[in-house]
């Protein structure tokens, strides 16, 4: 069902609301249609290195030129309030962007009752990072929603002079999300590709991490162009 049908069809809800009509969830779920999968991002996932072939890998290289090299500052200015509400519907699909990621790197997925499709309930996660494979189950403390691109990287390298609207939308979009073990994820924590790297799908990763750097224009330390050159010399020589 396209977007204006959905709002079209939230639209009779609160009308029959206001109508003091009660409409028990069960009803609800019939006339709302069930959550689709956001469209996302035509990034390469880090968890399809088999995808990435000599023609994104060129792609990046020119991107990665392209990019401003400017040295990191301290970062003592950040705080993750500057980068606006944590998880929103940027693409209006009417759930969160943390669901939305999960749905988008898992298989098998159930989803709590009543949500629309929403709610990730359990799911098959092939985590990028590590390459192995990880029953999620919500509320157990196995998968996080990683930003590929940090934020505090992102403060420092150009988002400290944007709107909080654009900030915002860094930190929800689809292409700078993925679904993968917690651990990994903590261990990486705001790290860079010159200090950080997955133990799975690294082309993928280098990838991702140069295309999101390009699409919102941030720039890069020596240190790390460095290392995402070597990456991506690597990733050439596996072809």
């Amino acid at each position: 069902m396209s977007r204006r049908g959905v709002g079209a069809l939230g639209g009779l809800v609160v009308l029959v609301l206001a109508a003091g009509a009660y409409m028990a969830p069960s009803e609800l779920d019939e006339i709302l249609p069930d959550i689709a999968p956001s469209s996302g991002s035509s990034r390469t996932s880090a968890a399809q290195d088999e995808d990435v072939d000599a023609g994104a890998l060129a792609g990046a290289s020119s991107d990665l030129d392209a990019l401003t090299v400017v040295e990191l500052d301290s970062g003592d200015d950040y705080d993750r309030d500057l980068f606006g509400q944590r998880w929103a519907d940027i693409d209006r699909n009417g759930c969160d962007q943390r669901n939305d990621a999960l749905r988008a790197g898992a298989v098998e997925v159930t989803t709590k009752p009543g949500t629309h499709g929403c709610v990730v309930l359990e799911a098959t996660i092939e985590d990028p990072y590590t390459g192995t494979t990880i029953d999620f189950v919500k509320g157990e403390n196995t998968v996080d929603i990683d930003h590929v691109v940090p934020l505090s990287r992102a403060w420092q390298q150009g988002a400290s002079s944007w709107s909080e609207e654009r900030r915002e939308e860094f930190a929800n979009t689809s292409g700078n999300l993925l679904a993968v073990d917690a651990s990994a994820n903590r261990s990486k924590g705001d790290q860079g590709p010159e200090e950080w790297m997955p133990d799975a799908g690294r082309c993928g990763y280098v990838v991702q991490w140069i295309d999101v750097k390009a699409e919102f224009e941030l720039s890069v330390s020596a240190e790390e162009k460095s290392a995402l050159e070597d990456e991506l010399d690597e990733c050439e020589g596996s072809l």
